[in-house]
């Protein structure tokens, strides 16, 4: 099998964000964060040894949490670790995810010396007062700040993770959004609904009654204000949420949405080796523990059936602008998408939201903005 990319968890923040699900910790402490880059080292190596794998890694991706809250040198020391482990494309995109205000000069340039070639930016609004209500901490000030240091050490591909549907928000704030980005020359652009989670303080605040719900016909115009604006200004729409110049698309998030094989490493982290789906338990201190004793860290794994995993090509696919190649999926299943999906596409056909166009089958421009109902009639169709 083989495996083409890896997943890092950083699993430590400042502060918790009001919308944030994900697995993070605050407080953490100095010799709290070396022997968890330890424990990462120790599961990096018991894969590689446990799992009959070809890797030749064509992406690396640090996410979390905020990677940059570690030192540079635990970063860079982390980095080096997986170079001397594994074996890397030359050309590989080593990405690393940031907020603004958490990097200086000396932690971009150790990164971006040790082969880092993407940096991937927490921006999320220019707003001030909206940057307050989600909980972030940095400023607009520190936006541009870490964004001109960036470009000061030598990135020349830099993405802004962008946020709409946040509470109080107008189509014209959006519009400000889109502007003061693209008033940067940024080489993509990931642009997300805020989607607000149980057991997240905003959540709690929708349980209460404190919050509403996001009006929806608001969050379709702010999309399509992002798909029209950031296309008039060099950007390509090449996935559902995603927007770049030609030549930087992240090739990272390609492999999930191609539901190729990858590794993930950390607690929380996911790893996809058909037929199998590997998840790391998120307990930060039995992940570690178990691994300084020498065993594999807690986690649980699902066999995929072939119906689970025709499904998964299809909508994971169908998010990517260029849709789902037939050939492809006729290589790697051994089945005509068509037959096996007959009543979904049938149906999504007669209703406009997909179009069968010299061997693929992709969304329309209508099914862009309906793209969940279509990937919906590929999960229950076989």
């Amino acid at each position: 099998m083989k495996v083409e990319a890896l997943y890092v968890h950083i699993p430590f923040c400042k502060v918790k964000c009001n919308y944030c699900d994900f697995l993070s910790f605050t407080g953490c402490t100095d010799e709290l964060q070396h022997r968890y880059i330890e424990a990462l080292k120790k599961e990096a190596l018991l894969n590689k040894k446990k799992l009959d794998l070809e890797v030749n890694l064509k992406s690396i991706f640090f996410g979390g949490g905020t990677p940059t809250c570690l030192s540079s040198g635990l970063l860079v020391q982390l980095l080096e670790f997986i170079q001397a482990n594994f074996p890397i494309d030359q050309g590989a995109e080593i990405s690393v995810e940031a907020n603004p205000g958490t990097v200086n000069k000396e932690k971009l340039r150790h990164l971006f010396e040790a082969g880092v070639n993407r940096l991937s930016f927490g921006v999320q609004s220019f707003n001030k007062e909206m940057l307050k209500k989600l909980g972030r901490v940095h400023s607009p000030e520190d936006i541009y700040a870490s964004y001109a240091l960036a470009r000061e050490v030598g990135f020349t591909n830099v993405n802004f993770d962008l946020m709409y549907g946040l509470p109080g928000q107008d189509l014209k704030d959006w519009e400000r959004t889109l502007i003061k980005a693209l008033e940067l020359n940024l080489e993509h652009i990931s642009s997300y609904q805020l989607k607000i989670e149980r057991g997240t303080p905003f959540g709690q605040q929708m349980e209460e009654g404190a919050l509403q719900e996001f009006d929806d016909e608001l969050a379709l115009n702010m999309y399509k204000l992002a798909d029209s604006y950031l296309g008039k200004n060099g950007f390509r729409h090449y996935e559902v949420a995603n927007f770049a110049k030609l030549g930087y698309e992240c090739r990272h998030n390609r492999i999930y949405w191609h539901t190729k094989p990858y590794l993930g490493l950390g607690p929380g982290a996911h790893s996809f080796l058909p037929p199998h789906r590997v998840e790391n338990l998120g307990v930060l201190s039995s992940y570690i523990s178990m691994l300084e004793k020498g065993d594999n860290p807690p986690s649980i794994s699902e066999e995929l059936t072939l119906p689970t995993l025709m499904s998964e090509t299809m909508f994971m696919g169908l998010r990517l602008l260029e849709g789902v190649n037939l050939n492809d999926f006729y290589c790697r299943f051994g089945q005509d998408a068509r037959s096996v999906f007959p009543r979904a596409i049938k149906k999504c056909l007669s209703k406009g939201l997909i179009e069968l166009n010299n061997g693929y089958i992709k969304l329309t421009h209508l099914g862009l903005y309906l793209g969940n109902l279509v990937f919906e009639e590929f999960l229950y169709d076989n």
